[in-house]
This record gives C-alpha cells, structure tokens and sequence, in this order.
C-alpha cells in the first residue's frame, strides 16, 4: 500500500536530451515514485523562473514542495520513495559514489550533444572501466551495490548510445558487463519496472517529450 504522501503524482520539470533530467527520472522509478513529466520551454522565461529562481533544472513539485538541481531532487526522491536507500552507508563506499557521480556530471556531461567528442571521453570511460572490476565491495556496479553513481553514469551512456557513441561503452569489457546489469537491473523499490527503461530514447528526443512514470497511481 503507497502511504498517502505518494498518492498523488510527483512532477518533473526537465529536458528530453539532458541527463540531469534522465537521471531523475530514473531515480524516480529506481524508488518506485510516480511522475508526471513537463518539457521547459525556456528556462529564462517569467513563469520558470517563477518556481525556479536561478534557473536551475531540472525542477520537482511535489504537492506544495518545489525542489530544483539534480543532486536535490535525486536525493529527495531517494528519501522519499520506497526500498533501501541508493547512498551507501560505509564512508568509502560512500566517497567512492560521489566521486564518480561528479565525475559523470562534470566531466562526462558537458560532452554530450551533438558533437561527441571520443578523444576526450575516453580516458573518462577507461577509469570506469578499473572501477567497475574492483568496486569497494563485491557486486556488480561502481560502489558493488546499486547507488546513485550509477544512475549518474547510465543517463550520461544512454544519451552516448543514442548519439552513436556506443562504442565507449561495448569496446571496455567491464564497462560493458556494467551497463547492461543498469539496463536490466530491477528497482529497489520491487515495483515491477525496470528503471533504465523510463529514460528518454531517441523519439523522445526527437519529438521534444519527455514519458511519465506511472506504477502506483
């Protein structure tokens, strides 16, 4: 039974080609959260920056509660959904989670788009690649146990995979073994979804839509 602070949908305010947004989308489904999504039309424009003051996306209301920036919004979902948290309790596992979530958002991010630059990434995708064979603990993701680092990585490789840019991912063994356990991997909430599935894909992208999550309401 959904507690009652869940019985209406979340919404999610955000861009279809952004990570940021598919990464709080997939939190979302990650914790068994039902979301109703609007694509921001101008993030300068009177009305966003109305419930958004710096003009930071992407922005989550819930009911009466606004919260925007990735990081806020990841974490409010995270507390606010259902199954064990996705930040690990041990500090090392911990550190090693945010280091690698900084690296995908401030590293990784800023070169996606339309021109993808390989070069670059690289490098980035080979350190992934010696993380995920020897995470702090046994398992099959970055800390061993699903976090949000990644989450953090599989938004930034879906938009990599749909710019053409698969090739990062299939060419490193480990790093491949990784993304698909992300791409099958079942929520922590035990809801019958597959989280990866709620990212935007290319007709996403295309139209300029963003798909809602719908498993409780």
């Amino acid at each position: 039974m959904i507690g009652d602070q869940l019985k209406t949908k979340m919404i999610l305010r955000g861009l279809p080609n952004c990570p940021n947004t598919g990464k709080c989308l997939q939190t979302a489904a990650e914790k068994g959260v039902d979301v109703d999504c609007e694509v921001i039309g101008d993030v300068d424009s009177s009305d966003f920056r109305a419930i958004s003051p710096f003009g930071i996306e992407p922005v989550l209301h819930d009911i009466d509660f606004v919260v925007y920036g990735t990081g806020a919004v990841m974490s409010y979902l995270d507390d606010k959904g259902f199954g064990p948290s996705l930040v690990p309790r041990n500090g090392v596992s911990r550190a090693i989670m945010y280091q690698w979530a900084i690296i995908a958002t401030e590293c990784v991010a800023p070169n996606l788009g339309d021109s993808i630059n390989k070069d670059v990434l690289a490098p980035l995708f080979d350190g992934l690649e010696r993380q995920v064979l020897n995470p702090p603990k046994r398992g099959d993701f970055i800390c061993g146990d699903f976090s949000l680092a990644d989450i953090h990585w599989s938004a930034c490789c879906n938009l990599l995979e749909l710019g053409g840019a698969g090739d990062l991912m299939s060419s490193r063994s480990g790093v491949a073994k990784w993304y698909d356990k992300v791409k099958s991997h079942p929520s922590t909430s035990k809801e019958k979804i597959i989280p990866f599935t709620v990212l935007p894909n290319a007709a996403d992208i295309s139209s300029g839509t963003l798909r809602g999550i719908s498993i409780n309401v």
